[in-house]
């Protein structure tokens, strides 16, 4: 309609006949009207690429930004062509919402009446979120290193907080087995010691306690005495045997949850691995926040960056030069509500004359 329009105006003459296929690609990011913009200067058809341009940016930074997003997940790290198709499907959604903000802005004669339209507003706000959403994934690209480091340290305090709680077990075992030892080696000191008695009183040699007390009568010869003892020793030694009987089938059992704690331990070990998820690395980073205040400041500072970035071709299409281009489209809007084809095109034959000196 513009082109049609346009060429029946004695006063305005294409500026060029047709845009190179680069020219044509820009122009195609901004969402602006190649037909109208033949009739603009040069220096107009310029600033649509840069809009363009601009457009296209956060586009990449999406793929770039999704593409690591995706190959952090368990299931597509050996898969890269699955995250880089993901980061395309991603990157072309956030290029078809920043082309429809800017491509559907129409500027305004003054920035205050920019700044009055609640459209303004709503269309920052959009692009905003769309800047913080793009930015975070770049942000642990950016702390990779030391997110990995930190991950790196995780993996070691859970795996020593794995062998830790092993480890309190089987010595809980140990100690169990070294209890039962001692009480042996007790049992069999005292029956060693009845034996030495009754040797002794066999023998009829004299033997005192610790406190000086006899404990043998000197009469040698298995005398009342020494059979009384004999009877002491038989009822120890049977004691002993009973209670050896007794700790191996208990250390036996012990042995064999020793042995599973044991194997548990190296399983659960080997089963810790590290992961390298987006959920871990979120974890990592805010660890590192938590840590080091400069981690945080740095992380602000990237994603207020690419943030700007995002907002760049909105707040360059709202703020730039008014030119013939918005002229066209802010009077078409204004002035040719509800009118037909027919009428456009006349109404456009009767302003055209003036648009030639703009």
């Amino acid at each position: 309609m513009y082109q049609a329009s346009l060429e029946k105006s004695t006063t305005m003459h294409p500026t060029r006949e047709k845009f190179n296929i680069f020219e044509r690609f820009f122009l195609f990011c901004a969402g602006s009207d190649t037909d109208l913009l033949r009739y603009c200067r040069r220096s107009e058809q310029i600033k649509h690429m840069g809009f363009g341009s601009l457009v296209l940016v956060p586009a990449i930074l999406a793929l770039v930004s999704m593409s690591y997003a995706l190959s952090t997940l368990e299931g597509i790290q050996d898969k890269l062509w699955l995250a880089l198709l993901g980061g395309f499907v991603w990157s072309l959604i956030i290029f078809a919402f920043d082309r429809f903000i800017v491509s559907t802005h129409r500027r305004k004669t003054s920035d205050i009446a920019e700044l009055k339209r609640p459209a303004f507003y709503l269309r920052f706000s959009f692009a905003l979120i769309l800047g913080i959403v793009i930015s975070h994934p770049l942000v642990m690209l950016y702390f990779n290193g030391s997110v990995a480091d930190q991950m790196e340290a995780n993996l070691k305090q859970e795996q020593a907080y794995i062998a830790q709680h092993y480890d309190n077990m089987i010595n809980e075992i140990e100690g169990r087995v070294f209890m039962m030892d001692s009480l042996y080696l007790e049992k069999q000191a005292e029956r060693n010691r009845q034996a030495d008695i009754v040797a002794k009183e066999i023998d009829g040699e004299v033997m005192r306690n610790r406190k000086g007390e006899l404990e043998t009568t000197g009469l040698k010869g298995k005398g009342p005495s020494a059979e009384n003892k004999i009877a002491q020793l038989n009822r120890l030694e049977n004691e002993l045997q009973a209670l050896r009987m007794e700790q191996l089938a208990e250390k036996k059992s012990l042995k064999e949850e020793k042995e599973s704690l044991t194997t548990s331990k190296d399983s659960s070990m080997a089963a810790f691995s590290l992961s390298t998820d987006y959920l871990h690395q979120e974890r990592a980073l805010e660890q590192l926040k938590e840590g080091n205040p400069v981690v945080r400041a740095t992380q602000w500072l990237i994603i207020i960056l690419f943030v700007l970035v995002d907002l760049l071709p909105f707040i360059f299409k709202t703020f730039s030069t008014y030119g013939l281009y918005d002229k066209v489209l802010g009077d078409e809007e204004e002035s040719l509500q509800g009118l037909d084809l027919q009428e456009r095109t006349a109404f456009w034959q009767q302003k055209l004359g003036q648009l030639g000196e703009y």
